[in-house]
């Protein structure tokens, strides 16, 4: 094992030797633990409404209040943020790796530079990244106003 395979998790955002799907993959690794630990924290939150209104109105306002400031939306806004990602780039992977918009096979010559990561799969890296934009501001626009755009 070289030095440069003992850095960890840290050489997931080395942006000098990787591209942008390195990026995206740490991204969608990171969200991927967010979301869950998310997912574990509501169950959490969740479930205290069985020990009564009172006990249930003190975690939520705890919740939502955590240092005298109400986070609530700001919260919701980089939950709904990171599921808008996790999914639009959980599409992405599957449409690739199951072969589809990808180049046809090629005889590989010297100098081997990878034809894989170019053509339509960077269209659909700019088209996914739209839809995540737009999904997350109708999102955030209906958790801060309340109105669906």
């Amino acid at each position: 094992m070289t030095i440069e395979n003992k850095k960890g998790w840290i050489s997931w955002f080395n942006p000098f030797k990787y591209g942008t799907d390195r990026w995206m993959y740490s991204l969608h690794r990171l969200t991927g633990i967010a979301l869950g630990l998310y997912l574990i924290a509501h169950v959490w939150e969740t479930s205290n409404i069985l020990n009564g209104p009172i006990t249930w109105n003190k975690i939520m306002v705890d919740l939502d209040y955590p240092f005298g400031q109400h986070f609530g939306p700001l919260i919701l806004s980089l939950i709904l943020i990171a599921a808008a990602y996790h999914a639009l780039n959980g599409i992405r992977l599957t449409i690739v790796e199951n072969g589809l918009m990808l180049p046809r096979p090629y005889r590989p010559e010297y100098p081997y530079k990878a034809k894989s990561t170019r053509g339509l799969n960077d269209v659909l890296k700019i088209v996914l990244g739209i839809l995540m934009i737009i999904t997350a501001a109708i999102g955030i626009i209906y958790i801060y106003t309340g109105v669906i755009v």
